[in-house]
């Protein structure tokens, strides 16, 4: 099944309005497409500041310029930031980058305690909390950027750790990534985030290698 630019974008598009519904996010960029010749980006407002995470500062200065800048696609109740970008060539999908960077400060909760104490949904949230740390998935096809077991195509990255690099067995979708954060991060007993997702549009082949998956790995369904 050839893949098109508006179906990561209507994909990424119905999960924010989603959780805008839902209450649990609370300022968002809806995803744009951009193309170049045969290939198109579908990003949104304010990734062009992306590359400040790449610096070598402090967590908490790359989380509050990433905030201060709105470089996001969603911005949950908790402060934490939610980016999706994809670069499809042709009809096959090229690289992703699917981002999560919670809050190391939960500063909209110090900006109006009051307001959040009689938020039942927040309180729930930020108890559960522990140490923050951003996390990423990347994706990347392109000639010579893969490397075997080194550098899979598809891997995640756990705390912006240089070397970090966990196979994955394939490009998430924006349901799927979706679903990883708010499964493992914010399903409390109370509120099912989970269950009245949208279903899932896209699936995405298979990309690990006999090595990489010979080592312990993660399983896109």
């Amino acid at each position: 099944m050839a893949l098109a630019p508006k179906d990561i974008k209507d994909d990424i598009d119905g999960l924010i309005s989603e959780l805008i519904g839902k209450g649990i996010c609370d300022d968002s960029n809806f995803s744009a497409i951009r193309s170049t010749g045969n290939k198109a980006d579908i990003t949104f407002s304010g990734s062009e500041h992306i590359s400040i995470a790449l610096g070598d500062i402090e967590y908490a200065d790359i989380y509050r310029e990433l905030a201060d800048k709105r470089s996001y696609n969603m911005r949950l109740v908790d402060g934490a930031l939610l980016q999706m970008m994809y670069r499809i060539d042709g009809d096959e999908l090229l690289q992703h980058r699917l981002a999560f960077y919670p809050s190391p400060s939960l500063l909209p909760f110090q900006d109006d305690p009051d307001g959040y104490m009689r938020d039942e949904l927040f309180i729930e949230i930020v108890q559960r909390r522990i140490v923050p740390f951003p996390l990423r998935f990347d994706f990347d096809a392109r000639e010579g950027v893969h490397i075997d077991v080194a550098h899979p195509k598809s891997h995640l990255t756990l705390g912006d750790v240089k070397g970090c690099r966990i196979p994955v067995s394939a490009p998430l979708t924006p349901r799927w990534f979706v679903e990883f954060i708010l499964r493992n991060f914010y399903q409390t007993d109370t509120h099912d985030f989970v269950g009245s997702l949208p279903r899932h549009k896209i699936k995405f082949s298979a990309s690990i290698t006999a090595n990489e998956a010979a080592l312990m790995h993660m399983v896109v369904p």
